[in-house]
């Protein structure tokens, strides 16, 4: 006679190890997953940079420049010259993207908002790219209408968002590493960037910001500059043209990445190492200028975030200086950083149209020194 099976299930303690067990797997698998997602955010990152390196080396073969920046809010072509935008709106027609370049009024105003009571690009500004964005980025910044915090102004529309900016060099009153520029400035008269980022004319409109005026200000070339490969005389692999910044999410924020710290005079040439220590004292963010970082990629307006500046060292907070708003002019009155949500660094496009990961902890003199394109730096392995 056979004799009926025995079933023995598990215990309640041998249940508990188990889990426990696949428990301590998954915790060993997650940040492993984690990393490997990373990884592959940061490395779409970097070929979406690579492209834009690409579309730039395209634009110089047609224009005999590299791509420039806008110089403020450049209106109207009222002198045969065109509106202002970002280097990024520039290089659309080479980034497989010619129907958004076919949309854009050229002889307008780039920022979502136009100027002189016109807005005629707000409809393409408003759009978000998804190459001109970094995958590891976690923030927004609404396109749609906002209203800047403790502002009596009616809303603003602040434009679709993007991750990448052009570099302007040292920010404009900046003397150098140790005063080496100081022989040729003067409290007002600056000279031009000295980045990859060319600039676009300061604009001619009704508001009476007219030539005269800008030569009675003294502080800015009416004219803009532009910059080609013989400009660049520390070597196209040694001079950075692009890099990442963080997107704010238009409103002050724990991460002092995302936010701008208003400082107070800064209008007086100083040091880059002077400068970079003032910027990291500064205590209260501004309200003012912080939601702006990271919309509107077609702006010709730098403080929107379409340019940084070689001040502080990636992932550190932004700066701006005091004086008139009429200077808010590229890389004049802000120290704008390069930062990401890459674990250690951030992804850097140099002239040459190589890119590389720049580690947080770079040296701090050899950080400017990529940032200079004409400063005959002595820059080694970065």
């Amino acid at each position: 006679m056979r004799r009926g099976s025995i079933y023995r299930g598990f215990t309640l303690i041998e249940l508990l190890v188990v889990i426990a067990i696949i428990g301590v797997l998954i915790a060993l698998l997650l940040p492993a997953v984690q990393a490997a997602r990373e990884a592959a955010r940061r490395t779409q990152c970097n070929n979406n940079l690579k492209q834009i390196g690409v579309a730039c080396h395209v634009y110089l073969s047609s224009s005999n420049v590299f791509p420039m920046t806008g110089s403020y809010w450049r209106c109207a072509a009222a002198d045969g010259v065109g509106g202002g935008f970002s280097a990024l709106a520039s290089i659309l027609p080479y980034m497989e993207k010619s129907e958004l370049a076919n949309a854009i009024n050229w002889n307008m105003n780039g920022h979502p908002n136009g100027c002189d009571g016109t807005a005629p690009n707000l409809t393409v500004a408003m759009i978000t790219i998804s190459f001109y964005l970094c995958p590891s980025e976690d923030a927004k910044n609404d396109p749609a209408l906002f209203v800047i915090p403790g502002a009596t102004t009616p809303a603003i529309a602040n434009g679709g968002d993007s991750s990448y900016v052009i570099n302007n060099g040292w920010p404009r009153q900046s003397t150098g590493p140790n005063g080496e520029r100081a022989s040729n400035m003067t409290s007002k008269k600056l000279p031009p960037g000295n980045g990859f980022a060319g600039v676009m004319p300061s604009y001619l409109n009704s508001t009476g910001l007219t030539e005269a005026f800008w030569a009675t200000l003294d502080v800015y070339p009416v004219h803009g500059w532009t910059v080609g490969p013989r400009d660049i005389s520390d070597g196209l692999s040694k001079t950075a043209a692009f890099s990442e910044r963080l997107i704010n999410p238009e409103t002050i924020t724990v991460d002092e990445r995302r936010n701008v710290y208003f400082w107070g005079d800064g209008l007086t040439p100083d040091t880059l190492k002077n400068m970079a220590l003032g910027c990291e004292q500064i205590g209260v963010a501004s309200t003012a200028s912080t939601p702006y970082i990271g919309g509107g990629w077609t702006s010709p307006v730098s403080i929107c975030g379409n340019a940084y500046e070689h001040l502080l060292t990636p992932n550190k907070r932004h700066c701006r200086y005091g004086g008139s708003s009429n200077q808010t002019i590229s890389g004049q009155n802000q120290a704008l950083t390069a930062g990401s949500n890459h674990p250690g660094g951030v992804n850097m496009l140099f002239a040459d149209g190589s890119v590389q990961f720049i580690q947080n902890s770079i040296d701090q003199v050899v950080y400017w020194g990529i940032g200079s394109r004409n400063g005959n730096e002595s820059v080694a392995s970065f």
